[in-house]
């Protein structure tokens, strides 16, 4: 070999061809899945879900004190979709707020300020409780599955919070 000549290793082709391709595919991807995002419309609601499933009443009044942070800091008149998503241990944030004051408060605050807590059925069903066992949950507020509700939303459009 020429010592004035560059020796190009063996195969450095095929990684440029590979790099290509991989580009090529997440475009594609991209494109086919619509990940993408685009802004929401101006008068289209902000939509977010916060997904509970600790049973930590120290990180229940934090998040729940987070969640009220991000609707104060929400410009006046801007519409706002709040769910609060129990699941597993996470259900416990109702539970404790049968007997928790200032964790009831907190729940009752947020509600009237239209923010809808969601229930896993499959946990309640799991855990033998009825809604009785649980700070005002109505039928409406208790879904089939926990996770299930979590991927539908998020399919919605909301945006995914875990405190």
């Amino acid at each position: 070999m020429n010592r004035g000549t560059r020796a190009l290793r063996p195969g450095w082709h095929l990684l440029v061809g590979a790099f290509l391709l991989m580009l090529a595919a997440g475009a594609a991807t991209a494109l086919l899945f619509g990940t993408v995002a685009e802004a929401p419309a101006a008068d289209e609601p902000l939509r977010v879900v916060y997904h509970i499933n600790t049973d930590d009443p120290e990180l229940h009044l934090n998040a729940l004190r987070n969640l009220q942070n991000h609707i104060d800091g929400t410009p006046a008149g801007a519409p706002l979709e709040i769910k609060v998503l129990t699941h597993g241990s996470g259900i416990s944030l109702l539970q404790h707020a049968r007997t928790d004051p200032d964790l009831r408060s907190t729940v009752n605050t947020l509600r009237l300020q239209d923010v809808r807590f969601l229930v896993c059925g499959n946990t309640m069903e799991s855990r033998g409780l009825e809604r009785e066992d649980l700070h005002e949950v109505a039928e409406k507020d208790v879904v089939p599955s926990g996770l299930a509700e979590l991927t539908r939303l998020q399919r919605a459009g909301y945006t995914y919070i875990k405190p």
